[in-house]
């Protein structure tokens, strides 16, 4: 086994990668340098998929909570609509964040009370 290449470089990269590269080239002993770099372009691809997959998923779960709201948001966006008929402010496209996300939605909705309640003191 003096023939595998044992990056003395990165021995925790090397032992993290150990058992996947062995899947990855079927056992077979690794020689050659553009075997390890290939691996390593395999390991990006695969991570870019995950990557992709995951936020694929986020994706859809947020449009599925805005879809299908929750009591709890539905009861968010009436507290928000509530703040926004006290100050006479309309947020529109302004709120960004996750408006799918009720305590995100009650954060935006107390904001806007507290700015509120700010200038009605002055008056």
């Amino acid at each position: 086994m003096s023939d595998d290449w044992s990056p003395d470089f990165q021995p925790h990269k090397w032992a993290r990668d150990k058992a996947e590269f062995a899947a990855w080239m079927d056992g077979a002993t690794v020689r050659a340098p553009w075997k390890r770099n290939r691996f390593t372009i395999w390991r990006r691809e695969q991570h870019a998929k995950q990557m992709h997959d995951s936020a694929a998923a986020a994706r859809k779960q947020k449009a599925d909570r805005i879809a299908n709201p929750s009591a709890e948001l539905v009861a968010a966006y009436q507290e928000l609509q509530a703040a926004e008929a006290a100050s006479g402010a309309r947020l529109g496209c302004a709120r960004g964040g996750d408006m799918s996300d009720p305590e995100t939605v009650r954060v935006i909705a107390r904001l806007l009370n507290d700015h509120a309640d700010k200038f009605s003191r002055k008056e």
